[in-house]
This record gives C-alpha cells, structure tokens and sequence, in this order.
C-alpha cells in the first residue's frame, strides 16, 4: 500500500478462530469491489487460540493491509479505542469476527461518506439461519423491535428523536475516525466492569445527537450467531447484562419496561415456588403467545416459531443478566459515592 488507506477496519477479536478468517475474506471482496485501499487493525484482545496465525493467512489481495495489535484482555470497549488511536484513514469501519459484510456493500456507501449528513452507516443486518435455526431467535426480535425499518428496508437516515426505533449497532458501522474518537472519549459508563458496558447503544447515541445515522438494505451484512444452546444462553445473559448500562437510562425508550420487568421479579419467583405446575404452563402458553405476536408484529414465521422455542430459557438467561447488571451498577454506584 503506497498511499493513505480510504479505510480503516477496526476489528476487536478474542479467540475468534474459525471465524475471522472468514471476515476478513469477505471484508477484502468488498474492499475490492468498491476500488478502494483499506487497512485493518486487528486489535487481538489477548486470545488464546490462533486467531492471529489464521488472520495472518486469510488476506491475500494487496488491497488490504493487515495490522496487529496486541493487548491484555481488556473487552471490546478498550479494544475498538486502541484502533481508532492508530487508525490512518478518515473513515473508520467497526465490524465484529461473526460479521460477514456483502461484497457491494462497500461500493455502495463508500462515494457517500464525505457528506456529514451521510458519514454514518450502521448496517442492514441479516442472520444466517440456514444451517443455525437458534440464529432465527435474534432475527425475530430485531424485526419486532425495529419494525419500523425492516416491514419495509430502504435507505433512510433517523435522528435522535427516534433513535431508539430503529436498527442499530457497531457490529459493521461505518463513520468519521474524529467523530467516534470524540464519542468514545465522552463515554459516560453507570458500570466499572469494562466488558459489561454497553458500548455501541451509549456510544450511538451518542453520534446520532450530532449527526443523522444512515441504514439501507444496500449496505448489508450477516450476523452468524452462536450455535449450540450453551452458547446461546451464554450471550442472552451478557445481553441481559449490557441491557441496563445502556437502556436503563432517562430517555431511554426501554426504560420503563426494564423497571417493570425488575420490580416483578420478586412476584414471579414467589408465585413460580407456590405454584410450579401452573407456572410450567403459563410458559408455555407466554411461548406460544410471543411466536404469534412476532409474526402479526413483523418476524418471518419461521424465526417467530423459533422465538416461541426458545422464550423460557432465553428470558431465564436474559433476565439472570439484568440483575447482574443491575448489581453491576449498585456495585459502581457505592464506589464512586465513597471516594
């Protein structure tokens, strides 16, 4: 690479063997095809497998240069910073080892990035359910809760005003290097734990006070979930987690739900020991409901038959992480008020 890279991508990874290889072939076609230079940093977060040795092998084109930096494990957060501080393009591309992004995406949004109302592209996510049916979950419930998009994808921009009903993510955005230095450095975390932050719904927000956010079905990519149930309710729980330093904050349009769902469960615990057989069948019964619902609000019927199957033990997982995450905060909110 003779000149300064149109493009920086920034990818965190820890133990993504198996995976970013991948992400990086997929990142370089795109490269290719948008007739760009990019460069990557590979901020390795002190894995322990060969993910270095596989990304080393995966680029092969000259289009890409690859860069690796080297930490103790210090989360994503810490990860993604370290980058943007070594970065050389104007435009940076976040995007995450489970992440493929399409071959036009690329040329699609590139030409587009000098103007400041079309800098910010958070992309068009769909999951690869095909070979992993547990990744319909994840679907469903994007497609209800950003139903306003994806009943009918097309490339539009979202402010502040209703940031919070619609896609968004830094799993593959892409923005000014400045910008996200400047939000990054504003980030105001309510948790001391690093790796429990909520680090792109906060830092989005962020952007989106300041500048429009773009999304299209033209700037697209796909997700691939975790696999086995194991995994999958590994990841609910950190979500859960995550949930309160980024939603349970004023403004927030999951706000009020959150503080419902955590005030009533004292209540579901004591009727669940009264009463186990009934409350075996109101779960059952709140599955079916929630694979309706998911249809008429939006889902495809099959990923809202896999929502319906996995509703009891993704919402067991996923509320376990809310009282995490809110022990988290109380933990956090007793340290800073004793210093």
């Amino acid at each position: 690479m003779t000149s300064s890279p149109a493009l920086s991508a920034i990818i965190p990874v820890f133990n993504g063997e198996g995976w970013i290889g991948r992400c990086l072939q997929h990142l370089e076609a795109a490269v290719v095809a948008a007739g760009i230079e990019a460069e990557v940093l590979l901020v390795d977060d002190g894995s322990t497998d060969a993910t270095v040795a596989e990304a080393s092998a995966a680029l092969h084109d000259g289009h890409v240069a690859l860069h690796v930096i080297s930490q103790s494990n210090a989360g994503r957060f810490a990860a993604r910073r370290a980058g943007l501080g070594l970065a050389l393009a104007d435009t940076v591309l976040f995007i995450d080892t489970r992440v493929f992004i399409d071959r036009d995406a690329l040329a699609f949004v590139m030409p587009k990035v000098s103007d400041p109302a079309t800098s910010v592209w958070t992309s068009h996510v769909i999951a690869a359910t095909e070979d992993n049916p547990i990744a319909g979950f994840w679907q469903a419930i994007e497609h209800v809760a950003w139903r306003r998009y994806f009943k009918q994808p097309r490339t539009m921009s979202y402010g502040i005003e209703d940031f919070d009903f619609f896609p968004k993510g830094t799993t593959a955005l892409i923005a000014p290097r400045k910008l996200l230095i400047d939000a990054f450095d504003a980030f105001d975390p309510t948790v001391d734990d690093w790796h429990k932050v909520n680090d792109d719904t906060a830092v989005l927000r962020w952007v989106a006070e300041r500048v429009p956010i773009n999304i299209s079905p033209e700037y697209r990519s796909t997700y691939n979930a975790r696999t086995t149930l194991p995994a999958f309710l590994k990841h609910a729980e950190h979500r859960g987690t995550v949930l309160i330093d980024g939603y349970l904050r004023p403004g927030a349009r999951f706000a009020g739900a959150i503080g419902i769902v955590l005030a009533m469960t004292p209540v579901g615990l004591w009727f669940f020991v009264r009463h186990p057989i009934r409350s075996v069948a109101l779960a059952v019964a709140g599955s079916a409901a929630a694979a309706v619902a998911s249809e008429r609000l939006g889902a495809r019927r099959h990923d809202s038959l896999v929502l319906g199957r996995y509703a009891v033990p993704f919402g067991a997982a996923y509320l376990l992480g809310m009282w995490r995450g809110v022990a988290l905060r109380a933990m956090s909110w007793r340290r800073r008020r004793g210093r």
